[in-house]
């Protein structure tokens, strides 16, 4: 039975697929499913599928507590299905369930999911069953709600008001539910969860935005005053690669600081990089980052290779090595202002591998997701990781990149771009 990682997106051959929750604990979870169209929001009340409303839209809540979604006859307006789990009845959160899996059944073999890190969470969103071009892939979430139930509902637009309050005049139609919430995230190792979220529809349109993500890192062996201000730094630079795969095709191309491998915002993958840097600055750590244009699905690794020009070395010896993924409106040097959304993932654990995947960021319609799990190849392999057809990361690709000598070659990769294999 194959068991897939959080945020892997699977392709379904099958029509009709149930979906169990299993734990040690009998009746520990209770499930529930939701059915989306546009904006990530319910056509009406009805689309929430649970005790109270077992039967709609091709999704069926069985006597037994499993879940049968039968996708041919799904609504067509219907762009996504969730099915969800709650303790909230139990009286119970998640870290009462440590051994939670979900198992999805349909054709062919089972697929496996284990939702990790869960703690205060009463509602957990578990897999989806998505639209993609013809088909439907299964996507593996994992992404829980400390608020319960009513934060699930309102995310998503079901009305949550109490029967016995008097109805309320029509409000006037809104579009999809936006996450408005400053976002102002640091994760670090010791984070229990490493993943973290931005609602990239709050710019509503508005001209400006600015998403960016990047490494930076304060120097080679940086020592610092007790401000924390770096006062000395040795020679030495990390090789920043952005590994980029199209959802719908699954070609996937690198993007660095190389000439001529820079990328642009007006073609695909839509990613432009601000350049190479050779070491930090006077006032500054150094700062390799792309320009993402955040209206596209789809998946960018951040890639890191410290062997051949740079030598062998753990990445924490680059002092402070850290992701900013930043998005607002641009401030006067064309990048997001102060007051933009920002999460920081602070990466490197002293391990020597040469290559080390230090964020996996996923964007699907309009909210973007960072997995700040840092994950290294194999002990002195050159092969560069990279993603799966289904969005899972994989240690040494068949037939990916291998990194390669710089001032030998020109350039540290022997190819930038190709398609994703299935394992």
């Amino acid at each position: 039975m194959p068991e897939v990682a959080k945020g892997s997106k699977s392709a379904l051959t099958g029509t009709r697929y149930v979906v169990r929750a299993t734990a040690s604990r009998a009746d520990a979870v209770d499930l529930m499913a939701v059915l989306l169209g546009a904006g990530n929001q319910v056509r009406s009340d009805a689309d929430l599928v649970f005790f109270n409303n077992p039967v709609h839209g091709g999704v069926e809540l069985t006597a037994g507590g499993e879940i049968t979604v039968d996708l041919a006859g799904v609504p067509g307006d219907v762009q996504r299905v969730v099915i969800a789990g709650s303790t909230e009845a139990q009286a119970a959160r998640f870290a009462a369930v440590p051994d939670l899996a979900v198992r999805v059944a349909g054709t062919g073999e089972p697929i496996t999911f284990i939702p990790a890190g869960l703690s205060t969470e009463t509602v957990v969103q578990l897999v989806a069953f998505y639209r993609r071009d013809a088909g439907w892939k299964l996507d593996a979430i994992g992404q829980g709600y400390a608020a319960g139930l009513a934060a699930f509902a309102v995310e998503h637009g079901i009305d949550v008001s109490a029967d016995d309050e008097p109805a309320a005049a029509p409000a006037p139609a809104q579009g999809p539910t936006v996450n408005m919430e400053k976002v102002r995230i640091e994760l670090t190792k010791d984070s229990r969860d490493k993943t973290a979220r931005i609602d990239l529809r709050k710019s509503r349109g508005e001209p400006g935005w600015v998403l960016t993500v990047g490494l930076e890192w304060d120097g080679r062996g940086a020592k610092y005053a007790p401000d924390g201000t770096v006062r000395q730094y040795g020679e030495g630079d990390l090789d920043v690669y952005f590994f980029c795969r199209d959802e719908h095709t699954n070609a996937y191309i690198v993007i660095s600081g190389e000439p001529g491998r820079q990328g642009s915002l007006d073609h695909w993958p839509y990613i432009q990089h601000s350049g190479d840097a050779l070491g930090p600055g006077v006032n500054g750590p150094a700062v390799e980052q792309v320009r993402v244009q955040p209206t596209e699905n789809g998946d960018l690794l951040l890639n890191v290779y410290q062997s051949v020009d740079n030598g062998l070395g753990a990445i924490n010896k680059f002092g402070r090595p850290r992701v900013a993924i930043r998005y607002g409106r641009a401030g006067a040097d064309g990048r997001p202002g102060p007051d933009a959304d920002e999460i920081i993932v602070h990466v490197g654990n002293n391990k020597n591998s040469f290559w080390a995947t230090v964020a996996h960021i996923d964007v699907q319609d309009g909210i973007l997701t960072v997995d700040g799990e840092t994950r290294y190849s194999r002990l002195f392999d050159e092969r560069m990781p990279g993603l799966t057809t289904a969005g899972a990361w994989v240690r040494t690709p068949r037939g990916g990149p291998t990194g390669r000598s710089k001032s030998q070659f020109g350039e540290g990769l022997t190819r930038y771009e190709g398609h994703c294999g299935a394992s």
